[in-house]
């Protein structure tokens, strides 16, 4: 059976195995009126007081101090709590998971040859469903999701087949030889072909982003450089990469580690510029002039003693601090400097607390390296929906998602409210907790 064969048969048993889902996504959805507590203005970057959001049908008609309730609208009282936009990750791997120990060649022989595409897109589903409990309505997924399984899940969820967030796939990414895997004399079940599309010359570079277009790709994701891997895309390569993908208004997401590279993908035209560990202040000028965002993938401190817990030997916390400290120290650099800062996770390690809670604990490392906690929040709402280019995305005003969390306690004092949403409404639906959980 061919990969595409498997994944189509994974579309299916989604269509299938999920009933409830669906079932929840069935018939018109109703008026509803919110009333807000208190109402977080994700541009502002500030709260705003009390408000009322009117929501008909899966976008915001209205947002005002006061609003009568249409005949028939669902009254959700949110007095006692504070309203955000629904969070979004704007890195994550839905369908990847790599285990303490493993390299990448290992997931891919696991993901590809003995688990396959429909099991891997069932943890892909419950992974999105994490995401949304913890009030992340939205995330951009960025490849190492197989052969396009990330936008079947995206039309699944589209669809109402699975409960999760808006996905903004990019199918497989684009990279030089070997993709991300480890350097590697023979690959006779074609790993790197199963996770990446591999590019070799502009033309080739051209074809591939219309190729993952027709697919249905939201994003482009590209690899200037692909470590462990020595190879790199070529200049040429990477501005045919931009232009194909701006003929046809889609960003492209930079995988780029090292300044020279960052260099020259933020030359190139990118959107965003991914991870970014060594960057000089003369590139961040340089993105900063071009509007081109970073997305910072660095954790919190409690969120890296998380994972070094399973490790045979526990560095103590204060090493671990100390690594830490070049992530914090380049995003401080990068918001003096003002560039753009979209939220991301990159979290593909096994997180006992769950996706979402991981997104949630990559904003609070924000927060260590300096931001304010409402700057942290821009960053996951004002900042990555306008990344996304989604206009209705990552703010609450009329023509917006219906997409909202709620929250005891004010978020831009302190984050901590985030670790418990009372309510998560996602196009005017309720998908995870109720409107009792705000009440005054």
């Amino acid at each position: 059976m061919t990969r595409l064969t498997l994944a189509a048969s994974a579309a299916a048993l989604l269509a299938a195995c999920l009933p409830l889902a669906a079932a929840a996504q069935e018939g018109p959805r109703p008026t509803v009126l919110v009333h807000a507590g208190d109402l977080f203005d994700s541009e502002a970057g500030r709260m705003v007081g009390p408000r009322d959001i009117l929501i008909r049908g899966e976008r915001v008609a209205e947002v005002a101090s006061s609003i009568a309730a249409p005949e028939g609208a669902t009254v959700l009282d949110l007095r006692g709590c504070s309203v955000l936009p629904g969070l979004i990750d704007a890195h994550t791997h839905l369908l990847l998971e790599q285990r303490n120990g493993e390299g990448l060649s290992e997931v891919a022989a696991r993901d590809q040859s003995v688990q396959g595409d429909v099991y891997r897109a069932l943890s892909g589903a419950q992974r999105g469903r994490q995401y949304l409990e913890a009030g992340f309505t939205a995330v951009r997924d960025l490849g190492n999701s197989g052969q396009f399984l990330d936008l079947m899940l995206e039309r699944g969820v589209n669809d109402g087949r699975v409960a999760g967030p808006r996905v903004y796939g990019s199918g497989p990414g684009l990279a030089p030889d070997g993709g991300q895997l480890e350097p590697q004399p023979s690959d006779p079940h074609d790993l790197v072909a199963g996770e990446y599309r591999i590019v070799n010359g502009a033309d080739d570079a051209r074809a591939a982003v219309r190729a993952a277009i027709a697919r249905g790709a939201d994003v482009i994701k590209m690899y200037p450089e692909a470590t462990p891997q020595r190879t790199r895309l070529s200049v040429e390569e990477m501005a045919a990469i931009v232009s194909e993908a701006r003929r046809h208004d889609i960003p492209v997401a930079a995988h780029a580690t090292g300044d020279a590279a960052i260099r020259e993908a933020v030359e190139a035209g990118v959107a965003s510029i991914e991870h970014a560990y060594e960057v000089s202040d003369d590139t961040l000028r340089l993105m900063a002039s071009k509007g081109v965002w970073l997305v910072p993938t660095d954790p919190s401190l409690e969120m890296a003693m998380t994972f070094v817990a399973s490790w045979p030997q526990q560095p103590p916390r204060e090493e671990v601090d100390r690594h830490l400290q070049g992530g914090r120290e380049r995003l401080m650099r990068a918001h003096r400097l003002g560039v753009r800062i979209a939220m991301g996770s990159d979290l593909y390690f096994p997180y006992a607390p769950g996706r979402g809670a991981g997104s949630r604990a990559t904003m609070d490392g924000y927060v260590e390296a300096g931001l304010t906690p409402a700057e942290a929040l821009q960053t996951a709402t004002w900042e990555a929906g306008r990344l996304l280019g989604d206009d209705g995305l990552g703010v609450l005003k009329a023509r917006s998602w219906g997409d909202l969390v709620a929250v005891r306690g004010d978020p831009t004092t302190t984050l901590e409210p985030l670790r418990a949403p009372q309510l998560v409404l996602k196009g005017g639906r309720i998908e995870a907790g109720a409107a009792s959980g705000c009440a005054g």
